[in-house]
């Protein structure tokens, strides 16, 4: 299936060679929004992990001269360019690689056509896709160009100012089920996306330019705040409305991790109930390393893979506000907690995570 651009609509890999890295400097436009937004949103629901979609190789690659909005960064207002070739290649990648590397396998079967042709209605999403396919590249071969670099550099910038500004439009509303179903669902696709994209961007010299050995600064954590955001996204988006291509994944939220459950009696090392003055009379309320303690307890027994990856994710979308500003602080014991579910969380395959 091919795209002309006239038609207008709202629009082998060389072995990674493994290096220290530290967190992109790019920017979170979500975390800036969540931050001064979040609290205009009842809490999300807690179950809010990431969905991914796929699309279906059947598909064809988009013809040259297709149009995408731009961000104008002096002007303030939004523009639009015809997609280079270079950007068209780095979709296509997405399209037939990239795509196929996140997820579960039932997003893959029953998503075989979503993402691709939600940025075909919303051409922002195609910065997003783009973005997503340039930093695979980056993972399978750090020793990219500075062209390269310049074109991740420019699409991860547009993705996220318009997803940005999308998302501020869409928060202001009074009702935001009043917004069309195709415009929420590319919401969710693209916080989704983004979040596993913040994840994957890092770019240091040696381990002491990595969080937490580097000097803080007001960039420390963005994958993790994007993680956070992502709750009010769901808030927006509510993939679980019967019309949304998302909800015939209800299923895959069932049987998630619930960071609000009792901690039971010797299921943790008994110095860790001391620590973290934590046991069955301890609440979520009263103790911010509760939720965190919680999660992992229910974590521990699990193996991580692709289909279990998304509960794994949780310890991220059900952080506790408090334990969140304690790891800003470099609190060792939120950081100890932190580093137990990494352990597990980086036995899993996938690229974006691993990174």
């Amino acid at each position: 299936m091919a795209v002309r651009g006239d038609d207008k609509i709202d629009k082998g890999a060389p072995v990674r060679q493994r290096k220290a890295h530290k967190k992109s400097r790019l920017g979170c436009f979500v975390c800036s929004f969540t931050q001064t937004s979040q609290s205009s949103f009842p809490l999300a629901h807690q179950n809010a992990g990431p969905v991914f979609s796929i699309v279906d190789k059947s598909l064809g690659p988009i013809n040259p001269g297709f149009r995408v909005p731009v961000i104008q960064p002096v002007k303030g207002g939004v523009g639009e360019i015809i997609l280079d070739n270079t950007a068209l290649a780095a979709i296509e990648r997405f399209r037939v690689r990239t795509v196929f590397s996140v997820g579960t396998e039932r997003t893959r079967s029953v998503y075989s056509e979503g993402a691709f042709l939600l940025g075909l209605k919303h051409p922002f999403l195609m910065h997003v896709f783009a973005a997503l396919a340039l930093l695979h590249d980056q993972y399978l071969n750090p020793c990219q160009t500075s062209s390269h670099r310049t074109a991740l550099a420019f699409h991860w910038y547009q993705a996220t100012a318009l997803f940005h500004r999308r998302l501020m439009a869409a928060g202001s509303m009074a009702d935001t089920s009043k917004l069309s179903g195709s415009e929420r669902d590319s919401l969710w696709t693209s916080g989704a996306l983004l979040g596993a994209a913040s994840m994957a961007l890092l770019d240091a010299e040696d381990v002491y330019g990595v969080w937490p050995l580097k000097k803080s600064d007001s960039l420390d954590l963005d994958w993790l705040k994007m993680s956070d955001g992502k709750k009010v996204v769901w808030m927006i988006a509510d993939p679980t409305r019967k019309e949304s291509i998302f909800h015939p994944l209800l299923s895959e939220w069932d049987g998630m991790p619930d960071g609000s459950k009792a901690i039971p009696p010797d299921t943790l090392p008994s110095i860790f109930y001391d620590v973290f003055d934590i046991g069955p009379s301890s609440t979520a309320r009263d103790n911010p390393y509760h939720v965190a303690v919680s999660l992992l307890v229910q974590l521990l027994p699990r193996k991580i893979n692709n289909n279990t990856a998304i509960q794994f994710l949780t310890f991220l979308t059900q952080l506790d506000p408090r334990y969140r500003k304690l790891l800003e602080e470099k609190d060792p014991k939120a950081l100890v907690l932190l580093a137990w579910w990494y352990t597990k969380a980086a036995a899993h395959s996938s690229w974006w995570m691993q990174r």
